[in-house]
């Protein structure tokens, strides 16, 4: 009986956690629109209005008054919202302000290059990590462990866009494999994904190294080796497993990084992806467009960091969780 109501507790504090990071993730998300809205949209002298109506709008005059009458200005700012909120929940995202195509259009358009960039550089990254963490902890020599240690300094250090200058340089204008004009298919994205993971990768090297460094010197490690366990099983089933969670926090940063990061390497190679999209909104002010981008990447941002806290418990049950009542429980811990 005590062990049913133990896991009725358990199952409903789970169910709480849930219901309370999903809440959070939503709330993060209103939160983001309502900002940037008011920010973009209820400026001093109305830049849409101002954007429509300029000489230089390339949109003939009939589709700049359709907008207009779109965007329904002649309403307050917070009715303004309610509308946009309505169209939103709907899935409208309105009209570029610069070529009057439907902002969703445009987003798809962008969006499945930069996704398959942002994965590649994902797998990329996380491939990258690990092996510098492994050689920077478990190398037999001091002097690799050394090298492997110092190299997430030296990505921090170096800038996306001259990581990208280099590798076109090298590859593309030297030795000729990739071109920096033609789309090779999966061949093109290899070097903005490189370019892209060495960006990013540095601070997840180094959570590795000090996660894997701590993990190794837990007492689990003398009794596994007590046990007769091997150390390539010690190192890569239980220190790795252990010594890896706090880098897991991390994955979502990453991915939003990934996200901004592409805004400037899709413009080092001239790639017509999210990134080159957000580079012309901002330089045209094309402010429907700006909003959208800004809402895409910060719920994808949101989703990746709320699955990852969804996962955080699952991986280490050592996590101290608050439960539904407000009280603290800590679960056994279990040796990986």
């Amino acid at each position: 009986m005590p062990e049913r109501t133990a896991s009725s507790d358990r199952t409903a504090s789970e169910r709480a956690y849930v219901v309370r990071r999903v809440g959070q993730a939503l709330l993060v998300i209103a939160l983001v629109y309502t900002i940037v809205f008011f920010t973009l949209f209820v400026l001093p002298g109305d830049p849409v209005e101002n954007k429509l109506t300029s000489p230089q709008n390339p949109l003939p005059p009939s589709a700049a008054e359709a907008l207009l009458r779109y965007y329904q200005l002649d309403l307050s700012p917070f009715a303004q919202f309610a509308v946009g909120l309505g169209r939103l929940v709907r899935g409208d995202l309105g009209f570029s302000l610069v070529s009057g195509k439907p902002v969703v259009d445009l987003l798809a358009q962008g969006l499945s290059d930069t996704v398959v960039l942002a994965a590649l550089a994902f797998v990329l990254t996380v491939g990258l990590s690990l092996a510098i963490a492994l050689t920077a902890v478990f190398a037999p020599w001091g002097s690799l462990r050394s090298l492997a240690a110092s190299v997430p300094v030296l990505s921090i250090s170096a800038p996306s866009f001259l990581v990208g200058f280099l590798l076109l340089t090298v590859f593309s204008f030297q030795l000729g494999w990739v071109s920096s004009i033609r789309d090779q298919g999966l061949a093109s994205y290899v070097l903005p994904a490189v370019t892209l993971a060495i960006a990013v990768n540095g601070p997840l090297s180094q959570v590795l190294v000090q996660g894997l460094t701590k993990a190794r010197r837990e007492p689990f490690v003398d009794v596994l080796r007590a046990k007769g366990v091997g150390e390539r099983r010690i190192a890569l089933g239980h220190v790795l497993r252990n010594g890896a969670v706090p880098a897991v926090t991390m994955l979502g940063l990453i991915v939003g990084e990934l996200f901004a990061g592409a805004v400037v390497v899709e413009t080092v190679f001239s790639r017509t992806g999210l990134g080159f999209v957000t580079f012309e909104s901002v330089r045209d002010q094309d402010t429907p467009v700006i909003l959208a981008v800004v809402l895409l990447v910060s719920t994808l941002y949101v989703l990746v960091n709320l699955v990852t806290d969804l996962l955080y418990p699952r991986l280490d049950p050592r996590i101290v969780r608050r439960t539904a009542t407000g009280r603290r429980r800590t679960p056994k811990a279990a040796v990986a």
